[in-house]
């Protein structure tokens, strides 16, 4: 019986852990991402408001914050410590605002993964299309609907029933676009960002810029890659536009890629003005600067890691308990009160100790000595190895003791130290 408590302690203490340290990383996380979401949407405004792929590709910049979650200048610089340091001190002293934390990413996953498993099964429901030659699934919706695709695995594609066979096709080869570019991934990694960084508020109100931004992509590389008339393509743009999504028939659809969303005229006019006054684009170039992206991004994230603390870092200072004070009341930094220390024993010099902190003497229970141990961040951390000694037997002592030593790494640590 005393076991199973004992287990349970030890779960609900790593559980507790898991839950304060992934907060606090995930909302410094979180906090980075507001300033460079600030930055996107400033550059997409100005030096990039012209170009199609570098309005898409800065999007992008979003995905190295969430590995800004351990970065040094968090605890190590001034400027850090004033501007992220409140967020440690919450999560650390209130454990209510990790809970809600962790809840709320719960939250929002299983809202998204319900969402994306009930508009697959409502699709699959739908009449398939022969009429039309694709290597993807195409589906007939029975009535007016928007044309989109949906499912990043097996991508499936929905157009309205009653449509001309030419517009039909046209629409087809723009959902195949999506799907080749992979912006049906694109989604499903803006969703998770969602999760992890649901706090900022910014990821949740511009989405839409960056369903844009995908669909003026989509929109060039349909009309270059199949040789179409772009005055004709944004005609049967115009007539799909028509076409509006019946939300209480297939709600779900809320945010998938449309061919036509149900988007403010200024958009559409806009749309529009970009689809008539295309201009071809150099291929090459274009998968040259994709390539740069990549690296860019690689780089970024690898200086990001250089930058940060390690999944564990191993602790050499050691310190003094006093479990009647519930406080350390000593860091041995030099080494001169925990002298030495091997498998079995701690070696204590309480001559040093009674002169460093000669109250410790008036101590009523146990005096606790640790040393190693790991942390992931500052002030998260554990695993030191123990040593205890009466308080009776340092004030009897003058020279070095020994102790037996008890190893602070077990399973449950090193769960923690893998994280």
């Amino acid at each position: 019986m005393q076991g199973m408590q004992q287990f349970f302690h030890n779960l609900y203490s790593l559980l507790q852990f898991i839950m304060v340290y992934y907060s606090t990383i995930l909302g410094f996380c979180t906090l980075i991402s507001v300033i460079v979401m600030g930055f996107i949407l400033i550059l997409r405004c100005t030096v990039f408001s012209e170009s199609v792929f570098g309005r898409s590709a800065l999007w992008a910049l979003i995905i190295p914050c969430i590995f800004c979650g351990k970065l040094h200048l968090y605890f190590e610089s001034r400027i850090g410590v004033r501007l992220f340091y409140w967020w440690y001190n919450i999560c650390a002293g209130y454990h209510i605002i990790p809970l809600i934390y962790i809840s709320a990413g719960i939250i929002f996953t299983g809202y998204f993964i319900r969402r994306r498993r009930n508009l697959i099964r409502r699709i699959k429901a739908i009449d398939e299309c022969n009429g039309i030659s694709s290597k993807y699934d195409i589906r007939q919706f029975p009535s007016q609907i928007s044309s989109f695709c949906a499912g990043c695995i097996r991508p499936m594609i929905v157009i309205p029933k009653d449509i001309e066979r030419e517009q039909a096709e046209i629409i087809v080869k723009h959902e195949e676009t999506h799907i080749i570019l992979g912006h049906l991934w694109i989604q499903l990694l803006w969703e998770v960002l969602r999760v992890l960084l649901w706090p900022n508020i910014l990821l949740h109100i511009f989405e839409k810029y960056l369903k844009r931004d995908l669909e003026d992509v989509c929109d060039a590389v349909t009309i270059q890659r199949n040789n179409m008339d772009s005055i004709h393509y944004g005609k049967v743009l115009l007539e799909n536009a028509k076409r509006q999504t019946d939300r209480y028939e297939l709600p779900e659809t809320y945010n998938v890629l449309y061919y036509f969303r149900d988007d403010s005229y200024i958009a559409l006019k806009e749309r529009m003005k970009r689809i008539t006054n295309f201009r071809s684009y150099n291929s090459k170039r274009l998968a040259t600067g994709i390539v740069l992206l990549a690296i860019t991004l690689i780089a970024l994230i690898i200086g990001i890691k250089r930058i940060s603390y390690a999944r564990y870092s191993t602790m050499d200072d050691s310190a003094v308990f006093s479990t009647d004070r519930m406080a350390v009341v000593i860091i041995d930094r030099d080494s001169s009160i925990i002298t030495a220390y091997d498998d079995e024993y701690m070696y204590i010099d309480c001559k040093e100790l009674k002169r460093q902190c000669p109250d410790i003497v008036n101590d009523i229970n146990d005096i606790c000595f640790a040393t190693g141990g790991y942390y992931k961040i500052p002030g998260m951390g554990g695993g030191s190895d123990i040593g205890i000694l009466a308080p009776k037997k340092i004030a009897a002592g003058e020279g070095v003791i020994k102790t037996p030593k008890y190893s602070g790494i077990d399973t449950w640590n090193r769960i923690i130290m893998w994280l």
